[in-house]
């Protein structure tokens, strides 16, 4: 398996790990202020950044390498652009996050829950958003390996 492909597979598995937290950020914001959990908390606030940073770095692998195979000059660039100030915003909005569910875990949030609330479900959306719009750019990247293998 070529690294492009390895790379590929990689970042498709850090996704699904990433949804699977959106998914754990969804229920806590679901079930607040009648029940926090400590414990999930506290695996969410340690895993999130990391796991984040990685995926990250193999999107901007993926990009830097592939990108000038589909888009023209400017709009690499503008997409470039844009894909970092994503990537950029899912980081500071992620260590957002982890501050609040420290607390929350601790028992010292001084956010109101409805607070505690939006800011989880504005960036497990937005990281929702981010892994779709990446997914049609790898699509689009992939299309001419996988119609050389008949998989198109």
């Amino acid at each position: 398996m070529s690294s492009t492909k390895c790379a590929f597979h990689e970042l498709e598995a850090r996704y699904g790990e990433l949804l699977s937290w959106c998914d754990l950020l969804e229920a806590i914001a679901d079930f607040l202020p009648c029940h926090i959990d400590e414990r999930l908390c506290g695996a969410v606030a340690d895993g999130l950044l990391p796991l984040l940073l990685t995926s990250h770095r193999l999107e901007e692998q993926i990009g830097s390498d592939w990108l000038g195979a589909i888009m023209s000059g400017s709009e690499r660039s503008e997409t470039e652009d844009h894909l970092e100030a994503g990537r950029l915003f899912n980081l500071e909005s992620a260590q957002d996050v982890v501050e609040v569910l420290q607390a929350l875990q601790d028992g010292r949030c001084l956010l109101s829950f409805d607070a505690v609330n939006y800011l989880l479900r504005s960036f497990f959306c937005a990281l929702r958003r981010h892994i779709a719009a990446q997914r049609r750019i790898i699509r689009r990247i992939d299309e001419p390996s996988r119609a050389e293998l008949g998989m198109a």
